[in-house]
């Protein structure tokens, strides 16, 4: 009877190592694709434009062969772009009031 026991929460301990292994997998694809990818397509043509065609140097299509410097700053203002015209439009003239 013994083994039986051990036997379930042996399978219970694997099912939760696949979930932990499922979300832990799930968050890096989640964090290449939103934050990295997204977020260099939003900046690259924003940075160009104010640069007027100067930075970056990379194209568009090939920001993993970007250098570190250049990929952070045109994913700042991937993100920070979209984050402020959010806050820009939000409806703000009513927050806090009671």
């Amino acid at each position: 009877m013994e083994e039986i026991g051990v036997g379930i929460i042996g399978w219970l301990l694997k099912l939760l190592g696949l979930a932990a292994r499922s979300m832990v997998w799930l968050v890096v694809a989640a964090w290449e694709y939103l934050i990295v990818n997204l977020a260099w397509y939003f900046g690259w043509p924003i940075c160009r434009a104010l640069s007027i065609g100067h930075f970056p140097k990379t194209e568009i299509g090939n920001g993993d062969n970007a250098s570190l410097t250049e990929a952070i700053l045109v994913c700042l203002v991937g993100l920070a772009v979209p984050f402020t015209i959010a806050v820009l439009l939000a409806p703000w003239e009513n927050f806090g009031a009671s």
